[in-house]
């Protein structure tokens, strides 16, 4: 299996999806991007025009990956510069998905409501998604490149429904039916690991139980030995400038132990949760069971670098319930929020901690 020759019997590092865009690619506050879906940086690149916006978004992932590079970083990504938004980028490439009459919707079990598009016909899959992101990648990463797509309960949380009646498990399963061909296709291409980003199965827990893992699954049903897969699940993207009310919008922590030991019994090869920004009880791990754990070690929500020495000290916590094959070190989530030399700052001393840690 693919997943047993990357894991080296060692503490290994990854980014979680995104990097910071520099003030080239996109001049305004990264939050608007979360807060606006993603708009503000189409209408960016739209006043630029399209030849000149792709040239920002290739320069600007090969400095994302120059930085992974020179970290020392083990999995890696393009830094999702060229993405509007983490979920959306992807949705607006899928087959059913009206994106020119967008409505509001309350989202992540109702904490705040954005402008969203709308499913009018039965999600498909139109063509290849990630493919030449994932080529990109490949063509300029030391380490081991790493393709985000959205997990099913997160992707159809970004929908309104004007076509499933309400039936929200029949919305996630032709979503996941449709990545399930990305996935192929990725796996066509050389890919050799696949994160899910799916936050949203830490908001409602019933419905993580009755379909969320299955449809989690079914994204890469019938190539489970093809690859290393990872789903994300960290608390919701903190507010930097908000975050003592922005705090009572994050997802439960307590939540974490039940994920976990669900996940534990599934096809999913690495979870990938928040400890930092939460200072997660890392008690909990041993609900991994044998599934390895990538803990985030940095808080995505400040500019302040966490020192070696911290990043060592939570990684001996983790290591008292894990063994060091059982561990990737990374950040919280993605870094989009971070400045640039922040983000360059923590991946550096997440690398330095794991080699501590690996020497000892």
């Amino acid at each position: 299996m693919p997943g047993d020759k990357i894991k080296q019997g060692r503490i290994m590092t990854a980014v979680v999806g995104s990097y910071p865009k520099p003030d080239y690619l996109y001049p305004g506050d990264a939050r608007r991007l979360l807060d606006d879906c993603g708009r503000s940086f189409l209408e960016f690149g739209q006043s630029i025009g399209e030849p000149e916006f792709r040239e920002r978004v290739d320069r600007a992932s090969i400095m994302a990956i120059a930085d992974q590079n020179s970290a020392g970083i083990d999995f890696m990504s393009d830094g999702e510069e060229g993405r509007d938004h983490y979920v959306l980028y992807v949705l607006r490439r899928l087959g059913g998905i009206d994106f020119e009459y967008p409505k509001s919707k309350p989202m992540r079990e109702g904490m705040y409501v954005r402008e969203v598009p709308v499913v009018v016909r039965k999600i498909s899959y139109k063509g290849p998604l990630l493919v030449d992101d994932y080529l990109f990648t490949a063509r300029y990463a030391k380490g081991i490149p790493k393709m985000n797509l959205p997990g099913p309960s997160t992707a159809i949380d970004c929908l309104y429904d004007e076509y499933y009646r309400g039936d929200i498990e029949k919305m996630a399963m032709d979503y996941a039916g449709a990545i399930r061909h990305e996935v192929k296709n990725l796996l066509s291409s050389g890919c050799q690991v696949i994160q899910f980003d799916d936050p949203v199965l830490l908001r409602n827990l019933d419905h993580t139980k009755k379909w969320g893992l299955k449809a989690l699954q079914l994204c890469f049903s019938g190539y489970e030995n093809d690859a290393l897969y990872v789903v994300h699940i960290c608390r919701g993207y903190p507010h930097k400038y908000l975050e003592k009310r922005w705090i009572d919008y994050k997802a439960r922590t307590e939540y974490y132990s039940h994920i976990l030991d669900w996940l534990s019994d599934s096809t999913i090869d690495v979870l990938s949760i928040e400890g930092q920004n939460s200072n997660l009880d890392l008690s909990m791990l041993p609900a991994a069971g044998r599934k390895t754990v990538m803990l985030g070690v940095v808080d995505v929500g400040s500019d302040k670098v966490e020192t070696v020495e911290q990043i060592v000290e939570r990684g001996k916590e983790a290591l008292k319930y894990l063994k060091k094959d059982q561990l990737i070190l990374s950040p919280d989530c993605g870094m989009l929020q971070l400045s640039l030399l922040s983000a360059k700052k923590k991946l550096i001393n997440i690398a330095e901690a794991a080699l501590i840690l690996n020497c000892a």
